[in-house]
Order: C-alpha cells, then sequence, then structure tokens
C-alpha cells in the first residue's frame, strides 16, 4: 500500500489486509495508527491536542491586524493570531486561494490559535487589502498579476511572512524551527514553491538560515493559477557538508545521515505533506493523486506508523480549495490533527535565529 494514502475507511483497511480487491471508500477518516483517533474526532469525542488546546484557550488574546513589507515593495496586510507565546508554539502560515483573501481562513486561523498555534494568515499580493506597491500607480488585483507576479509570492510575500515570524521567535514567543505552512489551489502552489526555497537556502556563517518548514498542508493542489505545482519538485537540490547542530536537527531522521559527507537538502524528503482533495472532482482529483504519486518516490513506506510523512484525503465532495472548511468534512480537524503530529510532537529545539553577518 502506498504511504501516501492518508484516509479509507474500516471496511477498506480490513479488505487490504485480508488481499482483496477495494473500492474507493465513500467517507475519509485517519489511516494506519491514527484511524482510532480520527475515528474519535469524527465523533467529537476527542480534540487534538485537548489538553494542551484548553490551557491555551483560556489565554487567548485577541487576534492583530499588522502590515509587512515586502522587499519589493509590496505591502503585506495580515493578521497574526498569537499562540502560546512560549518556545514551544508552533507556527502556521495560510496562504488563500486565487481571487482569494485571508478572511478564507478565520475559522481555521481561530481553531488553530485555540490549539496554542501562532498562526499569520495575510492577502497574498493584489489579493484582499494587499493591491499597492512603491512604485506602481495602479493598484494591484488578481487579474492583472502575470506569471512573474505569482513567482513573487513565493519569492518575496512568503519571505516576509516568515521574516515576521522570525522576529517572533527570537522574542521566545514561538519556534521558527516548526514552521507549519497550509495553502490552497493558488496558495499551495505558492507554500509548495517556497518550501523548495526554503529548503534552498544555504548556512551563513555555517549557521542555518532556512530549512524551517517541516509540514504542508495543500488543498487543491494544482490550480492553473499561480507557478505550476509539479515544477517546485523538479531540479537537484544542494548538498552540502552540515557542520550546524541545528542543522543537522532539522532533519526527520538526523541519525541516518553521516554529516561527516555532504547532504542533500531536499524538501520532498524532509517535509512531511498532507494532500487533500474534494475527489468528486476528476481533475482535481487526477492533480492530487498526480502530486501524491511524485511524493511517494521520496516517502517510502515508514518502519513504524509514527514516522508516516506523506497523507492522502480524498474529501467526498466536488468543492475545492477553502470551501471545503466550514463543513460537516471536518478538514480543519484533520488539518489541526497533522499539525499535531508532525510538527508539535517532534523535537526541533528552540534556538535564536539571528544574521551572524549582524553585528
Amino acid at each position: 500500500m502506498r504511504q501516501g494514502c492518508f484516509v479509507m475507511s474500516m471496511r477498506c483497511l480490513s479488505d487490504r489486509a485480508a488481499g482483496n480487491r477495494v473500492t474507493r471508500p465513500r467517507w475519509p477518516i485517519w489511516a494506519t495508527g491514527l484511524l482510532a483517533s480520527i475515528a474519535a474526532i469524527t465523533l467529537g469525542l476527542v480534540f487534538p491536542g485537548q489538553d494542551r488546546a484548553l490551557a491555551a484557550e483560556a489565554k487567548l488574546t485577541s487576534p492583530e491586524d499588522v502590515t509587512i513589507p515586502t522587499s519589493d515593495g509590496v505591502t503585506l496586510h495580515a493578521t497574526f493570531y498569537a499562540g502560546e507565546a512560549d518556545k514551544d508554539s508552533v507556527p502556521v502560515i495560510l496562504l488563500h486561494d486565487y481571487e482569494g483573501s485571508r478572511k478564507d481562513y478565520a475559522d481555521l486561523a481561530l481553531l488553530l490559535q485555540k490549539a496554542g498555534h501562532s498562526v499569520l494568515v495575510a492577502d497574498l499580493r493584489g489579493h484582499g487589502e494587499s493591491t499597492l506597491q512603491t512604485g506602481m500607480a495602479r493598484p494591484l488585483e488578481p487579474r492583472t498579476l502575470s506569471r512573474v507576479d505569482f513567482a513573487k509570492m513565493a519569492e518575496f510575500d512568503f519571505h516576509a511572512l516568515k521574516f515576521y515570524l522570525l522576529a517572533k521567535n527570537n522574542k521566545g514567543e514561538l519556534n521558527i524551527e516548526k514552521l507549519c505552512v497550509v495553502g490552497a489551489g493558488m496558495g499551495a502552489s505558492v507554500a509548495l514553491h517556497a518550501t523548495a526555497a526554503d529548503w534552498n537556502i544555504l548556512p551563513a556563517g555555517n549557521k542555518k538560515q532556512g530549512q524551517d518548514v517541516k509540514a504542508v498542508v495543500l488543498i487543491s493542489p494544482g490550480s492553473r493559477k499561480g507557478a505550476p505545482v509539479l515544477t517546485a519538485l523538479s531540479g537537484t537540490p544542494r548538498e552540502i557538508k552540515i557542520w550546524d547542530p541545528q542543522l543537522q536537527r532539522a532533519f526527520k531522521e538526523p541519525e541516518a545521515y553521516n554529516f561527516a559527507f555532504p547532504v542533500p537538502l531536499d524538501f520532498r524528503s524532509e517535509v512531511s505533506f498532507f494532500i487533500v482533495v474534494g475527489e468528486s472532482a476528476s481533475k482535481e482529483r487526477r492533480d492530487a493523486k498526480r502530486l501524491q504519486s511524485m511524493l511517494d518516490d521520496f516517502h517510502p513506506k515508514p518502519s513504524s506508523k509514527e514516522k508516516q510523512s506523506l497523507f492522502y484525503a480524498g474529501l467526498p465532495t466536488s468543492l475545492q480549495g477553502t470551501k471545503l472548511l466550514g463543513k460537516s468534512l471536518k478538514l480543519e480537524q484533520y488539518i489541526a490533527k497533522f499539525i499535531e503530529i508532525r510538527a508539535v510532537e517532534r523535537k526541533y529545539p528552540w534556538q535564536e535565529r539571528r544574521n551572524p553577518y549582524e553585528r
């Protein structure tokens, strides 16, 4: 069975074990190892990280609207949902779909904040309130964005958002080493390309400057708007000799590497992925399955269920993108659980991250 299979029914699992032919499941629940947890969530009995979430909810702070400048002169309007404000808080960046805005994630952002996470959701350039760019007479808007503009979302917009969270990290308010990204449609393309770029950043002064994204949720990937999703998976990763212990610990299984020799900075294998799609739409399902198939090669069957790092959910609907949220599909809970097991429960030590060349 491919490790990309994320959701299937109890009957499907039993049939596979017996060697019987399996038809496509109609209702998604978590697969091996996580089946009981998500079944309980579906029944409303368990919330991922429940004890932690209840403690965090008691001291929630109100969402804060902020403006974040990009290095190429765009002013991004964003909302920050402060988490537990400590070095264990997982930062999460939410990236909306084409012609969407940060408002599309209001409920998911609040749910993740209640779980103790620090959530940053922005209007990407040309969307929502992020329409002004220095030196441009006309405001940016979705229909006039070029392919270059979409590429700049992954390059400049994402970098600005991460830099904002990095400042919070250095104040001890979150742990940038556990950065998670959720993207829908166009936002899924931005998330994948930005993650590739993050893992391709070379150390400076022997100190890590990237390799922070550890988990990515891709909702309805394969959007026609934005940089092609699959191109992010092409190319050969950089291989370097890694001396920085913090960078060594950024790998999923550092014990599997001999750091006396160069190792690849390959996000395709080191980042955990959760692919979600409304599978009643044939094109979107085909695009999502193709992406899953390509990532399968980098996520072989793990030795234990705790090490599974590629998941797939085909939800029983033709809805796509952020329209999958706020329904009876319980996608918000699935996302929260994925972040719980792939970031909260992983040991990525906090450290202050200063520019090694600054005095």
